[in-house]
């Protein structure tokens, strides 16, 4: 629930819809993709280290671009 409220306090209600489809379309090819991603490092290794340490990266990514959006202005 949190996503639609920062996308809309961040970006106005005017392109939620637009925004929530890149959103959740970026969200579902993730959720499809990395399990097969960790799951062949883990065949590939014979351990989860390496799947999870792209998993550290990829949400370390993701607080990265999140603090780098821009600043509700409050009225």
């Amino acid at each position: 629930m949190i996503i639609p409220l920062m996308a809309a306090e961040l970006f106005g209600v005017k392109v939620m819809g637009r925004l929530m489809g890149v959103i959740l379309t970026a969200d579902g090819v993730a959720e499809a993709t990395v399990p097969m991603l960790v799951g062949n490092l883990r065949d590939h290794t014979a351990a989860y280290t390496a799947g999870f340490s792209v998993l550290i990266g990829l949400a370390l990514f993701g607080a990265g671009e999140i603090a780098c959006l821009p600043k509700s202005e409050t009225k």
